[in-house]
């Protein structure tokens, strides 16, 4: 099993870049000290929104979204149907498939692909006008329900609808039973779906995001504002607002990888295309910076140390017992610099207890030449730019 793995090493300054129900930095429990946390859905997300992966992946991309009927009725409206005939038998179809709310929505989220919501107007296009002023009619019965207390009825209406969506219900099953087990966008196959009530359409996920963790000892503070009325009297000497905000500030190990044979998979055996979204996601990863609080922070730093590993069979391994203790600056060396050489030793000793096998090459933002020797010494090729790292990344994916 070939993976790819990433590991990286970001400071933050004062920050709350992902929070808990409270409102506070999210925190854990690791080594016996608290650190500062950031989830990896949090993680996953800044990825797959970030301008660079959307720039890199352009119409291969899905949409975690509720509105996938009213999406595939925009479809419908431009191969031809009337505006009410579409969202009828959009709504319908999707009822059918995983329920719809009376909003046109359907019950939860769905990550689905352009190429999903295309198949499926592509289905009711060619079910004909038929279906579509059946589609009319069933809108038309929920739209006027019985008189409340009318027993019989409402018994009948029910009768009526459960008949006429049969065409629905049937387009449903056809949909699901020639469903391809890949999909064509690149972060569904990346990231991968679950659906409880169709499962047939489940994508196992290509990549795995750790909850990235502090080196160092969380230290949570509170920042108290206050905001003034530009338009009180003079003699009102009083805020017209006062709050708290909780913040820390944090070095992150970051930890992914990648599982290439079930990404090439879930795109359908296209290694072309895998290949693409790897190297987007490494580009993406990298780059890509959560979004919480940044208005009030503005923590917008760039990762420090960056390795990549390609590895040719076995399992992957993650880097953050490198952090059991937590990373203190000396006299001599920031925290990032220290945490760069207790990763670096880390990996070493790793190396030679496990014989690890793959290709593995980094780039370091300071100067950290033990840091470096020790790598050096893994096997590690050293790079002086980003742009290298990827190219020596993408030279190992084709090998």
């Amino acid at each position: 099993m070939k993976t790819i793995e990433f590991h990286i090493l970001q400071n933050f300054p004062p920050s709350n870049l992902n929070r808990d129900d409270s409102g506070a930095p999210k925190d854990c429990d690791f080594g016996g000290y608290r650190r500062q946390r950031i989830s990896s859905q949090c993680l996953k997300r800044s990825v797959r929104t970030s301008e660079v992966f959307e720039t890199l992946m352009h119409d291969r991309l899905g949409k975690r979204t509720k509105r996938a009927p009213i999406e595939v009725a925009k479809l419908l409206v431009k191969g031809g149907q009337t505006e009410a005939r579409a969202k009828a038998m959009a709504e319908e179809f999707f009822e059918a498939l995983y329920g719809v709310n009376d909003k046109g929505m359907t019950d939860y989220l769905l990550y689905i692909g352009a190429e999903e919501l295309q198949r499926s107007a592509a289905l009711l296009l060619e079910a004909g006008e038929e279906t579509a002023a059946v589609a009319e009619k069933i809108a038309t019965l929920r739209s006027n329900p019985p008189a409340k207390g009318d027993k019989k009825g409402k018994e009948d209406h029910d009768k009526a609808i459960a008949e006429a969506v049969k065409p629905f219900v049937a387009l449903a099953d056809q949909y699901k039973k020639t469903y391809p087990k890949h999909v064509r966008s690149v972060d569904v196959a990346l990231f991968g779906r679950m659906l409880a009530d169709s499962p047939t359409e489940n994508i196992d996920a290509a990549c795995q995001v750790s909850h990235a963790i502090s080196v160092n000892r969380m230290n949570m503070e509170f920042d108290y504002f206050t905001a003034v009325d530009d338009l009180q009297p003079e003699d009102n000497a009083g805020a017209g607002m006062i709050g708290t905000v909780g913040f820390a500030s944090s070095c992150f190990y970051r930890f992914a990888c990648v599982d290439w044979n079930q990404l090439v998979g879930n795109l359908g055996g296209d290694a072309a295309a895998a290949r693409e979204g790897v190297i987007a996601f490494a580009e993406a990863f990298i780059q890509a910076r959560p979004s919480g609080k940044q208005n009030t922070f503005a923590a917008h730093s760039l990762p420090a140390f960056i390795m990549v590993i390609v590895r040719e069979s076995g399992q992957p391994v993650s880097l953050a017992n490198a952090f059991e203790k937590p990373i203190q600056p000396s006299k001599d060396q920031s925290l990032t610099e220290r945490a760069i050489d207790a990763l670096s030793h880390h990996y070493t000793k790793l190396k030679k207890m496990y014989g690890l096998n793959g290709s593995a090459s980094c780039v370091l933002l300071d100067d950290a030449d033990a840091a470096v020797k020790a790598l050096q010494g893994a096997g590690v090729s050293v790079q002086e730019e980003v742009s290298a790292l990827i190219a020596s990344l993408g030279n190992s994916i084709n090998a």
